[in-house]
């Protein structure tokens, strides 16, 4: 009887041991190791694009697409200059359209695209640090509700752009991208 308990408990020990190998090797994650796609691995860009510009506001367009099963919710937007980028978007009707800061996250519903456009919602520069010069490239760093983040290259070309007027929250407007 003893030889039987001793033999099925080193056959337990050894299973249970094989088991954290593998978890700890990497070689088969444990579940509680196991995690779903992150927000910014579920994101294609496609037609990204700045406008040029010497100073003061700007703006970036382009098609953010959701590959995932799940909602994603871009939260913020950041280069290596230091700007100030918001996620705008449009406000009002008719003549009275204005842009302004979106409030909270862009969500991205699943397998959907975020239309990126002049006239619509944007990436907005609010207060340029460098210049936007044509035909080279901003890099922006887009992060997600869930703390994941991804880097994006928008290149930069001329647009005159329809002189859109900006709120500020503040009740003082902006003429012009």
């Amino acid at each position: 009887m003893n030889f039987r308990k001793t033999t099925a408990l080193a056959l337990g020990l050894g299973l249970l041991l094989t088991g954290c190998a593998q978890s700890a090797d990497g070689q088969q994650p444990a579940p509680a190791e196991q995690k779903t796609a992150r927000q910014a691995e579920a994101l294609t860009t496609s037609e990204t694009w700045a406008k040029a510009a010497e100073s003061g506001m700007s703006a970036a367009f382009g098609i953010l697409h959701n590959n995932s099963g799940t909602p994603i919710a871009l939260r913020k937007i950041s280069n290596a200059q230091g700007d100030q980028i918001q996620i705008h978007e449009m406000r009002g009707t008719g003549e009275g359209m204005t842009m302004a800061q979106l409030e909270g996250d862009l969500v991205i519903e699943p397998g959907k695209d975020a239309l990126l456009a002049p006239g619509g919602h944007h990436l907005m520069f609010m207060d340029l640090q460098e210049p936007l010069v044509a035909a080279q490239t901003a890099r922006l760093k887009l992060e997600f509700a869930d703390g994941s983040s991804t880097e994006v290259d928008f290149p930069i070309r001329n647009f005159d752009g329809a002189n859109e007027s900006y709120d500020e929250h503040a009740g003082d407007a902006h003429a012009g991208h």
